[in-house]
């Protein structure tokens, strides 16, 4: 039984999902790019902050 490797070409990870990423293609994920993966359409709200006073 061969271990898949991460598609994504500098990360050398063991594969623990392949993912649809479109029509005709497929990907096998390590567990970091499977995350940002599933996260990618999350929305981010920036945090603004004063300036400080001088």
């Amino acid at each position: 039984m061969s271990i898949l490797k991460c598609s994504i070409s500098e990360c050398k990870e063991k594969a623990i999902q392949t993912v649809k990423i479109s029509f005709k293609e497929n990907r096998s994920l390590c567990k970091k790019h499977y995350i940002l993966f599933k996260n990618k359409d999350e929305k981010h709200i920036p945090t603004f902050s004063k300036a400080s006073k001088f």
